[in-house]
């Protein structure tokens, strides 16, 4: 009866083992090789300066101002910075709302901000712009342009300064009515040109085609500005009249004309 002979069996099983420490060997030496990159990566980041600041979201302000504002040393390594307090110095300039700073690797800073924008101008002996909640807002040059009216009226305040909410309730009234304006109309925003305020009595408005004074009053800001829109398209699109005196819309359902000879 023949025997049956297994060849080459130990050999097979030292050629797997060594073959399979090998494997090992390897493995190790690429797992000390990625540890000792990224070592490396970490240290280096760790010591390279901001080369570059990316602004977002800007059209009053710079973004040379924006740079200014963060106050950042040429040679600070870049995870070195306090993000947080580098928001905080551009939250010290009042056209900012909000302002989000982010590292990009290798070397660079993402600034992304909101900023506030100019409702109105303030006449309240010197010039300022208001945003929309009656922040003040300093009255610079930008590039860009606002068609945006004029809040008369209003006594010098002193001690008025950038920054601050305005809580007086004649101002935040023509703030109403102004953003009622841009609900109701484009055009009709931009026909009003000033806003009168009048140590708490009737506000009055102004356009630019026709400078006839329009009585608003108060309260009811909306209601008003659709009553007013219908008038202007059906009376007012090819000027006033010579003879009108001012034009009332406190009452409701209709809108008294007064003319110069009544």
């Amino acid at each position: 009866m023949a025997e049956r002979t297994d060849i080459g069996t130990a050999s097979d099983d030292g050629s797997e083992q060594t073959h399979g420490k090998r494997v090992y060997v390897y493995f190790v030496l690429l797992a000390l090789l990625v540890l000792v990159a990224a070592g490396l990566k970490t240290r280096w980041q760790r010591y390279t300066p901001v080369k570059q600041v990316v602004v977002e979201g800007t059209s009053v302000l710079s973004r040379e101002e924006i740079v200014r504002l963060m106050n950042l040393q040429t040679t600070q390594p870049m995870y070195d910075i306090d993000l947080t307090s580098v928001q905080r110095n551009i939250m010290t300039n009042s056209f900012i709302q909000s302002a989000v700073i982010q590292r990009d690797p290798p070397a660079a800073l993402r600034v992304t901000v909101v900023e506030r924008k100019p409702a109105a101008i303030l006449n309240a002996g010197e010039l300022y712009y208001l945003s929309e909640d009656g922040t003040v807002l300093p009255y610079i040059a930008s590039e860009e342009t606002y068609d945006i009216p004029v809040i008369s009226g209003l006594d010098s305040v002193k001690g008025i300064k950038a920054g601050q909410k305005l809580q007086h309730a004649d101002v935040q009234e023509a703030l109403q009515i102004i953003t009622a304006s841009k609900y109701t109309s484009k055009e009709l925003f931009h026909t009003i040109s000033e806003i009168r305020l009048r140590k708490g009595k009737d506000l009055v408005l102004y356009s630019f085609e026709t400078g006839v004074p329009i009585i608003f009053g108060k309260g009811d800001a909306v209601k008003k500005m659709v009553k007013l829109d219908a008038f202007w398209q059906q009376f007012m699109q090819g000027g006033a009249s010579p003879d009108i005196q001012y034009i009332d819309i406190r009452f409701d359902d209709q809108v008294v004309v007064s003319r110069k000879d009544s």
